[in-house]
């Protein structure tokens, strides 16, 4: 236990309690944050990827609780994964590593407390799902840590605000600046003068790897919103011609999946790939959640239907689908170039063994096809249309909030590539989505991510069950 001068001391020193106690020697722009968070009420961190602040706000909570008597440290996250599997866990980390911090706190799943005082001295962990997390909260010192803030819903805030008027009160937010509104942008922005504001850009960080800041220009540029967000640490420039701003995939990719024992709809999708660098991408789509299964280059179409057929038996499985009881499961495929041989290999195995695979359903899509649309002037700009609505988190209507009906996993390629499509009205007024042969003159990969989800997220007429019931 320290003793009662060496409290005073690293209470107002937390560079030399990490250096110390913790026994770690943060780099320059960790040490700034740490120092401003014993100074200041209010702290706010935007960066890019990899830049250490996970490890930096887990120092801050064990600083916090080991040099201020009795004080209460909620910590929250958009999600449950950046909660508990990035923050918790770092916290776990540098205790575990240490025996003079086992000796004195406690470390479970959902909380950190001292020995002994488990209901009076503590950090808890609450994701900001749920609407109350913050709230209920009173102590004389009191840190409020929020990771990955630009994802979290203002509503969260309200009572952090509310108790940041009690003298002792802390704030620390740290996250990529992906939103141009919201209480983590605005404190960046028109409120920064409340804060002492912090801007760490992953070029000039020791902890980044050149080669990944090489990759991202590379591969989308210096001048695109994934590089100013994901490495930069900058808030996305949005350009007025892009058709799904940035905005929306990062809030879709931070939103929490509370998945069902037995999903209401299960989805396959096959991007067939075309040219030497293209991919095939395999995902598939439980409720809201869409996830990758596969990405391969270079490979037969006889091989891709191998792999669609392993995924959808895998699902089988998991989730105890019934031929009596359970719909087919829709599996949409690119019918466009190679695609057709994929179709037509997955239609063949169903006629083989009607019975073994009952469960697939195939559904050829053409990319790029005219269609008849009062807004919409081919097949891919309406599948865009619909992600976008998918992703918006308010009701084109009422303009009330509505539930999360679209949950992307995270991945650089699709980011970019969703985030990056621009539009363009044709002489008929209709909105149309640039090609991939377009993308790709503007140095852009082909968006082959982007159409999985686009296959993942079209609409097919239910198949019939075999009782001959539709399963929506």
């Amino acid at each position: 236990m320290l003793s009662a001068e060496a409290i005073l001391y690293y209470a107002d020193h937390p560079v030399e309690f990490v250096e110390d106690i913790i026994r770690v020697t943060p780099d320059p722009e960790q040490a700034k944050i740490l120092r401003s968070v014993a100074a200041n009420p209010m702290t706010t961190v935007r960066s890019g990827h990899g830049v250490g602040k996970s490890a930096v706000e887990a120092w801050v909570v064990i600083w916090f609780i080991c040099t201020h008597p009795f004080p209460k440290i909620p910590c929250t996250a958009p999600t449950q994964h950046q909660l508990f599997d990035i923050l918790w866990a770092e916290v776990s980390k540098w205790i575990r590593n240490n025996r003079a911090l086992r000796n004195e706190l406690i470390w479970t799943k959902e909380k950190l407390y001292m020995r002994g005082y488990p209901e009076e001295w503590f950090a808890v962990a609450r994701t900001a799902s749920k609407p109350d997390a913050l709230q209920g909260f009173h102590a004389e010192h009191l840190l409020y840590i929020i990771d990955e803030a630009s994802g979290v819903d203002d509503k969260i805030f309200e009572p952090v605000l509310g108790a940041l008027s009690t003298p002792g009160a802390r704030l620390l937010m740290c996250g990529n600046p992906t939103q141009l509104s919201g209480f983590f942008y605005e404190s960046h922005n028109k409120n920064r003068a409340s804060y002492s504001t912090f801007h760490i850009d992953g070029r000039n960080s020791g902890r980044v790897r050149q080669d990944y800041v090489d990759m991202i220009i590379r591969m989308y540029g210096e001048d695109s919103d994934v590089f100013r967000v994901r490495v930069a640490g900058e808030f996305p420039l949005q350009e007025d011609d892009i058709f799904i701003p940035l905005s929306l995939v990062e809030n879709s990719i931070m939103t929490e999946f509370s998945p069902r024992k037995k999903p209401d709809l299960i989805h396959i999708a096959c991007d067939v790939a075309r040219f030497g660098d293209d991919k095939t991408v395999i995902g598939y789509k439980t409720d809201e959640k869409a996830e990758f299964y596969k990405k391969r280059q270079g490979q037969d179409t006889m091989k891709t239907a191998d792999d669609i057929i392993l995924l959808g038996e895998m699902l089988v499985r998991r989730y105890r689908l019934d031929p009596e009881t359970d719909s087919p499961i829709p599996v949409k495929v690119d019918d466009g170039g190679v695609g057709g041989g994929v179709v037509d290999r997955l239609k063949q195995i169903k006629r083989n063994d009607p019975e073994r695979f009952w469960w697939l359903e195939v559904y050829p899509v053409i990319f790029g096809q005219r269609i008849k649309h009062k807004y919409y002037h081919d097949s891919t700009t309406y599948m865009m249309a619909i992600v976008k609505k998918l992703l918006r988190p308010y009701d084109e209507d009422t303009g009330e909030r509505k539930p999360v009906e679209l949950i992307l996993p995270d991945d650089d390629d699709l980011v970019a590539q969703l985030s990056g499509r621009k539009y363009a009205l044709t002489e008929a007024s209709k909105i149309k989505v640039e090609s991939k042969e377009a993308m790709k003159k503007r140095g852009l990969p082909s968006p082959d991510e982007a159409d999985c989800v686009l296959l993942l997220c079209l609409p097919v007429k239910p198949p019939k069950k075999r009782g001959g019931k539709k399963n929506g």
